[in-house]
């Protein structure tokens, strides 16, 4: 009963659930024609909402076509993009003008006798400007900050790595 009138009370907040959808497409006729074109029969295409669509084949390891994109740097695309996004965010809580942001992420993965694989580790390494030499430090410390916002870092089950760099302007 006390966590139902917390509950009405807002005192207790429930996450809040959002859905993505895509699909992946992929038909032999079609493949066969990418690998007599030079491409891949893995070459499939995957649909996002709102009409996007990506050209996605496996890493050139995996007998994929290097030209398309690939399912391990989607992820590490993915991975940089969220923790950048999560950091702009901080760093407007906390006043910081963020005037500029690379990232260099490499990915380690490892495949199993069997066939199966995971990343065992990822490391970001975001190279950040900002125009006060004053907030550097904390500019420093909200990567920590943006690592326990970022949708993607909290989904994945290896470790990451952060080796950051603040300039300032």
């Amino acid at each position: 009963v006390s966590f139902i009138i917390a509950l009405l009370q807002n005192q207790i907040t429930m996450p809040t659930p959002f859905q993505f959808k895509i699909q992946n497409h992929w038909d032999l006729e079609s493949a066969q024609t990418e690998k007599q074109s030079g491409g891949s029969l893995k070459t499939h295409q995957v649909f996002l909402e709102h009409g996007k669509e990506i050209q996605v084949s496996a890493a050139k390891p995996f007998k994929g076509d290097a030209t398309k994109y690939n399912p391990e740097e989607l992820l590490m695309a993915a991975f940089s993009s969220c923790h950048f996004m999560s950091y702009m965010y901080v760093c407007q809580q906390a006043g910081i003008t963020l005037l500029k942001y690379e990232d260099k992420v490499e990915g380690s993965l490892t495949l199993n006798p069997d066939g199966s694989g995971a990343f065992t580790k990822m490391v970001l390494q975001p190279k950040v400007w900002i125009d006060h030499a004053s907030q550097k430090i904390q500019a420093e410390d909200l990567h920590k900050q943006a690592s326990k916002l970022c949708f993607i870092a909290n989904s994945c089950a290896f470790p990451i790595e952060y080796k950051v760099e603040v300039l300032v302007t």
